[in-house]
């Protein structure tokens, strides 16, 4: 009835012009008939109040203002037509046509730049090394949508019952949650078509496929009666369903399926309005809805619960970046001069060591073929907080091309990298594929300079990411300076592992409960070290049962050096620890920067002032 009542009332402003011009039964007539043309179109649109003018609805009633004057020059002769009626019927027209242009006009870049530069919200800006990013290695997702979306459709056309035949995943609404502290993919089985629907009338259930492990078994579930989804007819679908609940003035989008941590499956829809004209869309909140029975609740921005995932949309987040970086200067400066004008990748999600989830995308120029990155944007999914990091390196696109290039003859593909900080260093996790999306094997990049390690599992790739970062004439990451760990020990085992490019040293240190690796390009002494030699090694110290090494000496075969060669070696010691001592100065500046009164006096007591 409410399409029906939008319907009428259209057609009753629509008919004005016609009142006007004192065509009563005409006007009755187009009016009656328009409600019954427009009923089924506003049924299925769907449409929303919560834009200016009503939306569709004020679009329709202008559209229906300028055909009844085209109307008007087709069939009222000269003769007839009284000159002041016939302008003030083009008059609502062109009122009609100038306030939907104006209302868009309004909300234009050139006079409400400074708007849509800070539709992010306030950013804290921050450089890569000043604190660990958040993201959580531990819980490293290494099935990419692609898989997963096979694995569920595989599984589902296996599942008893044959229920395939009626229902599919709805590979739309997957979402990628944390649940108990595990990642999953979980997605509904939507109806395949009309037909099924009026068959079964409820979605049997859900499917889970685990984001961690590749080789965990997909869950099927298929004891639920879903009533109420986006795929569902009439009144049950969802978005119709909350519309008519109480939410036809406010925007409905992005329709995510979740779980809670009892198990129960739910519809999380974001709650938003326009703030610049048809534009500007702000977060209000969301709205839980049961997808069994319909009931709902709405949750204000900052308010929803701790198993819910999505409260800001990606799209959203995406588009206030975009907007950042085009008018953070100015609308001028967008199209003339166009200084320091940058644009967003598309948003990921991650989850930090605290569980909470964020938005993640890259930050690159505004010129549409620069694989180089300027930096990365962090939003908060459930609170819209947003942190910039400055950064350089390459871009998820460029990070694709380094692994497909070095996995290509194999024909195998990345797929949805991940940014991580991999001891200290900014890095992509990529998962590999085969051509027929199975897993294949892990590949770690390192961003900044798109070095690759592949493995065939994420601990293989982890280790020769260390090797790879840790190998003789390649500096240190500052992130991992304060880890630099060097031991002075006797050796009580060597072994060694033929590789493709070249020999894998082992050492284990008697008392030490870790073994230690290393290439032979470390040291010309590692390949002549044996069981009983005193060596001194540097290491990261990641925590890890294997750490690869930096620097190795065999104190037991002393060697001499050419005076050349040891003033070289003490020259390149000074510029390490001169550029490690600016960074670091560089690192405590940024973070006294961020640090108010009350904290510098908490941490320096009374010389903080001084």
């Amino acid at each position: 009835m409410v399409a029906f009542f939008m319907a009428l009332v259209v057609s009753a402003l629509g008919v004005v012009p016609l009142l006007i011009w004192k065509k009563g039964l005409a006007a009755a007539i187009t009016a009656a008939a328009s409600a019954l043309v427009l009923w089924p179109i506003i049924y299925a649109a769907k449409p929303t109040l919560v834009w200016p003018l009503f939306g569709l609805l004020g679009v329709l009633v202008v559209v229906w203002w300028c055909g009844v004057a085209i109307a008007h020059v087709a069939m009222v002769s000269d003769s007839y037509n009284r000159e002041g009626v016939n302008h003030l019927i083009w008059i609502i027209a062109v009122l009609g046509v100038g306030a939907l242009l104006g209302r868009g006009c309004a909300g234009c870049g050139a006079i409400r730049s400074s708007e849509y530069a800070g539709l992010i919200g306030p950013v804290d800006e921050r450089v890569w090394t000043q604190d660990v990013q958040p993201k959580d290695p531990k819980h490293v997702r290494l099935v990419p949508r692609e898989m997963a979306s096979w694995l569920a459709d595989k599984q589902l056309g296996e599942a008893p019952g044959a229920i395939g035949s009626q229902f599919q995943v709805s590979h739309e609404h997957m979402t990628l949650q944390m649940i108990k502290g595990e990642l999953w993919y979980v997605a509904p089985l939507e109806f395949r078509d009309f037909s099924s629907w009026t068959a079964s009338d409820v979605s049997p259930g859900y499917v889970m496929v685990h984001g961690e492990d590749p080789l965990r078994p997909v869950v099927v579930k298929t004891d639920e009666k879903f009533a109420y989804m986006p795929g569902a007819y009439f009144s049950h679908d969802l978005e119709r369903h909350l519309q008519y609940a109480g939410y036809l003035t406010k925007g409905l989008a992005d329709f995510s399926f979740e779980i809670d941590e009892d198990g129960h499956p739910w519809w999380v829809v974001t709650v938003f309005e326009p703030t610049i004209a048809w534009w500007g869309e702000k977060v209000l909140g969301i709205v839980i809805a049961d997808p069994t029975g319909g009931t709902n609740q709405f949750y204000e921005l900052g308010k929803a619960p701790k198993w819910v995932d999505r409260v800001m949309p990606g799209e959203f987040v995406e588009n206030y970046v975009d907007s950042r970086g085009a008018y953070s200067r100015g609308w001028i400066n967008s199209w003339w001069g166009k200084k320091d004008l940058t644009m967003a990748g598309k948003p990921t999600v991650i989850y930090g060591s605290d569980g909470d989830p964020w938005w993640v995308c890259d930050v690159t120029s505004s010129n549409q073929s620069d694989e180089s990155l300027v930096g990365l944007m962090y939003v908060d999914s459930r609170t819209g907080k947003a942190v910039y990091y400055r950064a350089v390196g390459g871009t998820e696109e460029a990070v694709l091309k380094a692994v497909d290039n070095k996995v290509s003859y194999r024909k195998w593909h990345g797929a949805s990298p991940v940014l991580y900080n991999i001891y200290g260093t900014m890095a992509s996790i990529v998962p590999l594929l085969g051509e027929n999306h199975t897993f294949q094997g892990v590949a770690v990049v390192r961003v900044d300079n798109l070095q690759v390690a592949i493995g065939d599992s994420a601990e293989a790739a982890f280790r020769e990411y260390q090797r790879l970062i840790s190998q003789n004439g390649q500096e240190i990451a500052p992130e991992l300076a304060h880890n630099l760990r060097t031991l002075v020990g006797q050796v009580d085992r060597v072994a060694t592992e033929i590789r493709e490019k070249g020999t894998l040293y082992y050492l284990h240190l008697a008392g030490v409960k870790r073994l230690f690796t290393g290439g032979g390009e470390l040291s010309p002494k590692l390949p002549l070290t044996r069981p009983g030699d005193t060596v001194e090694i540097e290491f990261i110290d990641s925590g890890e049962s294997v750490e690869p090494l930096n620097k190795f000496d065999n104190r037991s075969l002393p060697l001499d050096k050419a005076p050349v060669q040891a003033a070289a070696e003490r020259a390149a010691a000074e510029r390490r620890d001169q550029t490690r001592a600016h960074r670091n100065a560089r690192d405590l500046r940024e973070k006294l920067k961020k640090m108010s009164d009350e904290e510098l006096e908490r941490q320096y007591g009374g010389d903080g002032g001084q």
